[in-house]
């Protein structure tokens, strides 16, 4: 049977061929010539979510584009074990010690052979994840027209990292967590952090916070996460910029919050769509929280009872039957409502979301 050369297609038909291609087909293909590649940056391919991680595991993945599911893997091991064929990617060669079932390898490259396979893997040497990482994502920036990039990065590591994240590719963040639970942040190594990947949607920190802590280097991010937020001042909650925002272990009781409803009131934190804090497994004392705040309990011809938020990707209903109402002076609805160990703060963009 005759074969068909991909580059005899006008540019839309080869465009339309490679975006049906998976991520390992599309891995490989961009390794065959310098002008395959050229074509596959001009055919203006969409990548779904990459997410990388160092420290404990060493990790490249590439998830469905709902980022609900892994589809591709290139794992670091720190175990050695013997090299079966190695990785070309940005001129450089990966050494490759183990690949799925459905791999084959030649000196130069590993190939995909088949498609029955849920998840693909390539397993390399951790040894190389420094630079590796770098080349990789500089390849795939090559292949891509446009890259999201969640970026969690071990505290711990982070002395060993300053080199690499000094590269131009890790400015494509979104999405940047801080790891480390026995690890505490500096406002130093914050603000270094923010400013090599400056990420564009938001930041998770799962750390500790230094006691000097700058709490007005992480408001503005569309999408916060903090569970151990510390003291952070009753002034810095109301200068909050997100809309979403999750923040656990703070010191925050009724009264400041009732101050905070009270600030979003007049009109401020525009932005807010959720803000949800823990620490309550008792219901809250409604007379101190909504002390001089003119509300009423759910109604259902005034809203729907169940509210919707995406932080991310995962999607989280909240029962609001229980819930107080309350406006703003712009007439903007919102609901508190307590829920297990949390205190939830919902602003209704639909009374009657689906």
């Amino acid at each position: 049977m005759s074969s068909i050369k991909l580059l005899s297609f006008p540019l839309l038909v080869f465009s339309e061929i490679v975006r049906s291609m998976e991520i390992i087909e599309i891995l490989e293909l961009s390794q065959v010539s310098r002008r395959m590649l050229n074509f596959m940056n001009l055919a203006r391919i969409s990548v779904e979510p990459i997410h990388i991680l160092n420290g404990s595991v060493d990790k490249i993945m590439v998830f469905n584009k709902s980022n609900t599911k892994r589809v591709f893997l290139i794992e670091f091991l720190k175990t050695p074990q013997p090299v079966v064929g190695q990785m070309k990617v940005n001129n450089v060669c990966i050494d490759v010690w183990s690949v799925s079932n459905h791999f084959f390898s030649t000196k130069e490259t590993v190939y995909y052979s088949s498609k029955d396979t849920a998840e693909k893997v390539i397993n390399c040497n951790s040894n190389q994840f420094g630079y590796g990482v770098v080349h990789i994502l500089t390849h795939l920036d090559k292949i891509f027209y446009r890259m999201d990039i969640a970026l969690g990065i071990e505290l711990s590591t982070l002395s060993t990292m300053r080199g690499i994240l000094c590269h131009s590719v890790f400015k494509k963040c979104g999405y940047l967590q801080f790891r480390g639970e026995n690890e505490t942040l500096s406002n130093e190594d914050c603000e270094y952090l923010l400013e090599k990947t400056q990420p564009t949607r938001g930041i998770t920190i799962f750390s500790e916070l230094s006691p000097d802590f700058n709490y007005k280097k992480i408001l503005h991010f569309s999408r916060l996460r903090v569970p151990n937020l510390g003291k952070m001042p009753l002034e810095d909650l109301k200068a909050l910029d997100s809309e979403i925002a999750n923040l656990g272990n703070h010191q925050f009781k009724e009264v400041d919050i009732n101050k905070f409803f009270h600030h979003w009131i007049e009109g401020y934190n525009k932005k807010l769509r959720r803000l949800k804090l823990d620490g309550f497994k008792e219901t809250p004392d409604w007379d101190i929280l909504l002390k001089d705040i003119v509300y009423t309990e759910w109604n259902s011809n005034e809203k729907g009872r169940y509210y919707k938020s995406k932080y991310t990707h995962t999607e989280e209903t909240i029962d609001c039957e229980n819930g107080r109402d309350f406006r703003n002076k712009n007439g903007q609805l919102a609901t508190v409502v307590h829920h297990s160990e949390y205190l939830d703060f919902l602003v209704w963009q639909e009374k009657f979301p689906e």
